[in-house]
């Protein structure tokens, strides 16, 4: 069973299956998000894991998705693949969540396919259009 998903900066969303040991756990993700990862609580039945030094490209899925699970507009972006996981080695993603990242994938994709022949007034609007719709999405799920 898939216990983790994968955030490209893309936006696309794909399961994958950790290791359940704590070492194996930290490495299989390590090579995930391409070095070593930092991990950040936005949700408390979640950890979302970044490389740690950064990447160059950003992960607005992730951020959105950060952000909404905050109820706030995070002041900073994250960059790269992020891997979502459930709080510990071995503990399963809880569904929910897993739904809910899905979800924001989806709604991220939807409006980025949209940009492409409609661009935003701002990047004030390109946020809030983005936080508005990973909110419905997730929303929707309820």
């Amino acid at each position: 069973m898939d216990n983790a998903l994968v955030i490209a900066p893309d936006g696309s969303v794909s399961s994958t299956v950790l290791p359940s040991d704590a070492e194996g756990w930290r490495a299989a993700i390590g090579e995930l998000v391409g070095g070593g990862a930092d991990q950040g609580r936005y949700h408390p039945e979640v950890l979302l894991h970044v490389r740690g030094n950064g990447s160059p490209e950003p992960n607005l899925t992730a951020w959105a998705l950060a952000s909404t699970w905050r109820n706030l507009e995070i002041s900073y972006l994250l960059y790269g693949t992020v891997v979502v996981t459930g709080p510990a080695a071995g503990e399963e993603l809880p569904a929910n969540a897993a739904a809910q990242v899905r979800a924001a994938g989806d709604a991220v994709t939807a409006i980025m396919d949209e940009w492409r022949s409609r661009r935003p007034v701002s990047n004030d609007a390109a946020v809030a259009e983005l936080l508005a719709g990973v909110r419905h999405s997730i929303a929707s799920l309820a």
